[in-house]
């Protein structure tokens, strides 16, 4: 073999790397749900197995407080949601031949999901669900002839999860409780029921479960949301969050390298010396300066500030890019939509913004309403009440109601 052919097969032997399921990197999120596309993990309760959600069962909970870690993503989810309900429901009695059957469904619209918790109560819950957990978990009771719905609501997919599949892999019952995982027997009020899930050509039972899932989600089992793909986004957003906090709380002021010089202190003075020091320069009440007595010249510390140049500026630049990977993973198509400023721009034109909205209701708002109403009305169908047309109604947005819009705020300010 000559030796160009030798160099050739040796670095094509070291340089070449085959791509497995195991070798490409994803965020931690991704890797807790991944055995549910393989061999499941089952968890026990008092009525059956069920399939866990996430490594310790606590996936829908990881959601929850992520949603508390960043005001971009907080803020982008429920706006979507409020997009995806519109402003009121519309729906038309015109099918139903008496006015008892028509006060019937009026009083079935405002009190489905309880007292005073309508139809439009129900449906904004759903939407924030399936926006903040990709899924919306549907529960209806009827009356034991099945002709009426008595409740109707929807339930926080957190305490929702899919009981162990019979022979041919189908989810024929879900399993509810208020809260699972670790230590979830021990919690007050925790009592697990199992019901089926919705089918309406099964007329057995008065109990249903409906679980929608996001169909982006590539989960068989549980709806997950497209947004996870920002983990680590939505986590630096919280840590921004908190390098601004604990700069304000130092008073903005810049890290100093304090060197002692001359003194043979012990380890507990040191620890002493730097407590006090650490105190002197913490907290908004903070003081700017230090004072230190020494006997000799030579003993006196010396200050160094940190060299922090262009901090503020690449703080900047990385928050702004956290931003647009955050908006990317909720595909919206404008920041200003949502309220998030844009490098170089005082704010979009009015056009703009109505493009930008028409783009987002035609990719994001619509399909995910159409998503929940369709399951609303498999639901409803079952007593005859899908032909009432249920629909959302909607603020028009137009270039003519941004322009009425801005010059009632100029009126008013």
């Amino acid at each position: 073999m000559g030796l160009l052919s030798n160099i050739s097969e040796y670095f094509a032997s070291n340089t070449y790397v085959q791509a497995t399921e195991n070798s490409i990197a994803t965020n931690s999120l991704e890797n807790s749900i991944d055995d549910l596309n393989g061999r499941y993990r089952l968890g026990y309760t008092e009525v059956g197995q069920y399939i866990k959600f996430g490594a310790n069962d606590d996936f829908p909970v990881i959601l929850e407080k992520m949603l508390r870690q960043s005001p971009v993503h907080s803020g982008i989810l429920t706006k979507k949601s409020k997009m995806v309900v519109g402003k009121d429901l519309s729906y038309d009695d015109g099918f139903l031949s008496t006015n008892k059957s028509k006060a019937e469904l009026k009083a079935f619209m405002n009190n489905c999901g309880g007292s005073n918790k309508g139809m439009y109560d129900v449906l904004t819950h759903a939407a924030f669900q399936y926006e903040h957990k990709g899924a919306s978990a549907l529960y209806v009771r009827w009356n034991k002839e099945r002709t009426k719905i008595i409740e109707f609501k929807s339930l926080d997919p957190k305490g929702v999860r899919a009981a162990e599949p019979n022979a041919k892999g189908e989810i024929t019952h879900y399993i509810i409780r208020r809260s699972f995982g670790y230590g979830a027997a021990s919690i007050q009020h925790n009592e697990p029921r199992k019901i089926k899930a919705f089918n309406k050509f099964d007329k057995s039972g008065t109990e249903a479960i409906l679980y929608i899932a996001n169909p982006y989600s590539g989960n068989p089992y549980y709806g997950v949301p497209s947004y996870i793909s920002a983990f680590h986004y939505i986590e630096s957003d919280f840590a921004f969050g908190k390098h601004i906090l604990n700069s304000a709380e130092n008073g903005f002021s810049p890290r100093v390298l304090a060197t002692f010089i001359g003194r043979n202190m012990s380890a507990e003075q040191k620890r002493e010396e730097y407590a006090k020091f650490k105190e002197s320069f913490t907290g908004t009440e903070s003081d700017n300066f230090i004072v230190s007595w020494v006997k000799k010249a030579e003993d006196a510390p010396t200050f160094e500030p940190l060299d922090v140049t262009n901090l503020d500026k690449t703080v900047d630049v990385l928050s702004r890019l956290n931003d647009a990977k955050i908006l990317t993973a909720h595909n919206v198509t404008s920041p200003t939509l949502f309220g998030v400023m844009v490098s170089g721009k005082l704010g979009g034109t009015g056009n703009e913004l109505v493009t930008a909205y028409q783009i987002f209701r035609a990719t994001e708002t619509l399909p995910n309403r159409e998503i929940l109403l369709d399951g609303v009305n498999r639901i409803l169908s079952t007593t005859g009440y899908d032909a009432m047309n249920l629909s959302i109604v909607e603020e028009p947005i137009n270039l003519e109601s941004i322009k009425g819009a801005n010059t009632e705020d100029i009126s008013n300010g």
